[in-house]
Formats: structure tokens, sequence, C-alpha cells
């Protein structure tokens, strides 16, 4: 079922004034189990073996956006909270204008989810639509988005904001990972 919400969705910057919306967010998602989409929520640093505060984790994602201090391994990207108009955040995109080798095979240049309690709404395919005009404010003009094959929402998502399939890989762990093209 759709909210009435929906109309009422923007893309924001995380920012300080996010802090509680996120951690409840990050608690609902860890509670729930599963991939973290896109990867930039992550609060957990691999670097440092722990839980980040809100405060480092916006430092962070203020970092991986600019090409002088985003780490080696990684494209530079540029997050977004999908927030409703009462402030609650109810997912993220993150918008990647250049991509590494790894990312043209099964990144693509935008990765996002919906936190657990607020999918089956239709928030992804909108979240998407909001993410597309960004997309091109970054001089995106053809957009690469993937998803796994069994995350039927994902698919529906793409192919409502106008993806077409290009392909199928499979990875390493046997996982298949669908190709789509947007065209901006």
């Amino acid at each position: 079922m759709k909210d009435d919400s929906m109309r009422n969705l923007f893309l924001e910057k995380p920012s300080i004034k996010h802090k509680q919306q996120y951690e409840e967010m990050m608690n609902e998602w860890e509670t729930y189990g599963g991939r973290i989409n896109p990867g930039a929520l992550r609060r957990y640093s691999k670097r440092i073996a722990r839980n980040v505060s809100y405060e480092e984790w916006l430092k962070w994602v203020e970092e991986d956006s600019d090409n002088a201090t985003c780490p080696p391994e990684s494209a530079p990207q540029h997050l977004y909270f999908l927030v409703d108009d009462a402030g609650r955040v109810l997912g993220a995109t993150s918008i990647r204008p250049c991509l590494n080798e790894a990312l043209k095979k099964s990144g693509g240049h935008m990765g996002g989810g919906i936190r657990p309690s607020e999918r089956m709404k239709g928030y992804a395919t909108r979240m998407l639509s909001l993410s597309l005009p960004l997309a091109k404010s970054f001089g995106i003009d053809r957009l690469l988005i993937t998803c796994d094959k069994d995350n039927i929402g994902s698919a529906k998502a793409i192919i409502n904001n106008n993806g077409i399939l290009e392909n199928e890989i499979v990875e390493e762990n046997g996982n298949v990972v669908q190709r789509y093209w947007i065209d901006l």
C-alpha cells in the first residue's frame, strides 16, 4: 500500500539535525539483519574495528564525497537521506559520478536502501526518481545501477524509472547481479 506522504519526500545531505533519525534507522536495520545499502550508511569501521559516532560518520561521508580525501580503494560518492515532511529518515542513496573497475562490474553509479519498516511502500521508486536529476547534475548522462537478482523490490524501482536490463553477472560467491542502464 502506498503511503499518502509519498508526495512529501525529499533528498537531504546528512547533517547533525539527522542524528537521532539516523541512529533509530541504523538500530532498526541492524536488528533486522541483512545487508545495509548503500554501504556508506554503515557505522561500523573496518579501519578501527568499532562503530563510530555519528559525528565521525558525518566526517567520513564528507571525506568520501571528495576526490582528494576519498579512500584510494573507493570512488567518490555523494550520500543523501530520503526524508519525509515530518523529518523521518526513510532510507538513503549514494551517487558515484565516476566508477572504478569494480563498480563498473557490479555496483554502478548509485546504491540505495530503504529502512526495513518502510519497505514495500514505493519509497525506493520515489527515491530513485528524486536521485536521477542529482546524478545528471554530477555529469552522468547514462547511469549504471545494479541489484541482486533476488531483490525484486529494487528491480521494480529501477524498471519503474526506465531502467533497461543489460545483462546479469555471477559473482565469485554465486550471487547473480543484474546490471541496468538509465538514460538521463
